[in-house]
């Protein structure tokens, strides 16, 4: 079932790629952008990684962390970590057990789509190191979540393709947000 902001994040806990601990509540006080990819290899998701990576360091100055869940095993994100190390918390999920909890959707029409009308992104991806690979989740459909400080979504982003994420403009105004919050709180 797909979730609606504001509702509260659901909290959960596994291990990052790395094998070190890792719980969402831990990240209370901060701002937060979970998104979920179809796999580490993706060329579409592996183009948005790319993005990702170069916002990162301004936003994590802003008090914002980015979770990124992929369905591959821990092995198989750190193999494509181990070519571009990412500087934000990467998770594998292979049962998508994260993923059912947040209401991730699967759709044959979605990767056809993108396949059709986002093949320049599909390049891209391509062209910054993601290859296709036999994920058993090849459908799955990406989806964002920007979670407060207080642990509530403001805002969902459940994508129209297997190409599709939030804009980067909706995380700015995001995290824009935060920052006029904490100046009322400190005034």
């Amino acid at each position: 079932m797909k979730l609606k902001a504001p509702c509260q994040a659901t909290d959960f806990h596994t291990t990052d790629i790395y094998g070190n601990p890792f719980r969402l509540s831990d990240h209370a006080g901060r701002r937060v952008m979970l998104s979920f990819f179809r796999d580490a290899g993706c060329p579409f998701c592996n183009f948005r990684i790319y993005e990702l990576t170069q916002q990162y360091p301004k936003w994590k100055a802003q008090n914002l962390d980015i979770i990124a869940v992929f369905s591959d095993t821990d092995e198989q994100v750190r193999r494509f970590v181990a070519r571009h190390p990412r500087p934000f918390t990467m998770l594998a999920d292979p049962n998508l057990d994260i993923y059912n909890q947040y209401g991730i959707e699967h759709s044959g029409s979605a990767l056809l789509k993108a396949l059709l009308f986002r093949f320049p992104t599909f390049i891209k991806g391509l062209a910054t190191g993601g290859r296709p690979s036999n994920n058993p989740h090849i459908k799955l459909v990406p989806a964002d979540f920007l979670i407060d400080e207080q642990g509530l979504i403001r805002r969902v982003w459940y994508a129209q393709n297997v190409s599709d994420h939030i804009p980067l403009q909706e995380v700015r105004t995001f995290m824009k947000e935060g920052q006029k919050s904490k100046e009322t709180r400190a005034a």
